[in-house]
């Protein structure tokens, strides 16, 4: 949550503590005053602070732009000459939205809608163009790219209306992503198959074994939650798996726990 942007009280210097009102800047009191003092506005002098404001949102912005691929400032030497779905020109298409990577050398680029949909499609997803799979690393870094947009609160591709295709999508993500750390065997269909009982009991090994997930593990097997039914209870349990295996830099040793749990159920 976003703190109150005033300070505590009149002549202090100390940050408010609560939390501001959704869609505004203050907290339900100092929204409310006449007579608001900005906590930034008592800080102007403090040099550390805003050296340090800008360190991180250049850390922010470089690591956002690392994920997209080559080409993403320097629109030149592409593949293609226009967004395979929307049809936009390379040079149209914002530095945060671009995703590429380099096949036979030559960058190939897509907004990143475009490669996530397309990416769902199947558990060895290829180049739209050429047919050619894609490499792990450009899997993981394309995995790496939505994780990041969806822990900063980046609008992330809309997923199907259709419940059991949502589902299946879902799956086609984690299927890839177990292959991608050395899991080749996994089934979409067998995975596909699991009963909400199987769910249940594999965030019960989860939370024995998997000290990153336990916060995930809680949730999925709170009563109110277990108790909803079957086909709700999978769409939440899949989705809660998508951020468990994508929460790490490096995430084997979770993805292990993940599929020696699945393998129990």
């Amino acid at each position: 949550m976003v703190r109150c942007a005033a300070v505590k009280k009149k002549g202090s210097t100390i940050q408010c503590n609560a939390n501001a009102v959704f869609g505004h800047s203050l907290c339900g009191n100092h929204a409310r005053a006449k007579n608001v003092t900005l906590w930034k506005d008592t800080r102007e002098n403090d040099v550390r602070i805003i050296k340090c404001q800008a360190i991180a949102r250049g850390w922010f912005v470089r690591h956002h732009l690392r994920l997209t691929g080559p080409g993403v400032l320097r629109r030149k030497g592409l593949a293609n000459d226009e967004e395979l779905v929307s049809g936009d020109e390379a040079s149209r298409q914002h530095p945060f939205d671009y995703f590429s990577f380099i096949e036979n050398d030559k960058i190939w680029w897509f907004s990143f809608r475009t490669i996530w949909t397309w990416s769902l499609k199947s558990v060895e997803p290829s180049n739209p163009y050429t047919r050619t799979p894609l490499t792990i690393e450009v899997r993981k870094r394309l995995r790496e790219l939505w994780a990041f947009r969806l822990h900063h609160s980046i609008p992330v591709p809309d997923e199907p209306e259709d419940p059991d295709e949502r589902i299946r999508c879902r799956w086609v993500m984690l299927c890839q992503t177990f292959a991608d750390y050395g899991f080749t065997d996994v089934s979409l269909t067998q995975m596909m198959n699991l009963s909400k009982q199987s769910h249940i009991a594999m965030w019960k090994f989860l939370r024995e074994d998997s000290p990153t997930a336990l916060s995930w593990c809680r949730h999925m097997l709170k009563t109110e939650i277990t108790n909803t039914n079957s086909l709700t209870y999978i769409i939440n349990s899949v989705r809660f798996l998508m951020r468990v295996v994508t929460i790490e830099k490096d995430p084997y040793v979770t993805i292990f726990n993940v599929m020696s749990a699945i393998y129990r159920c």
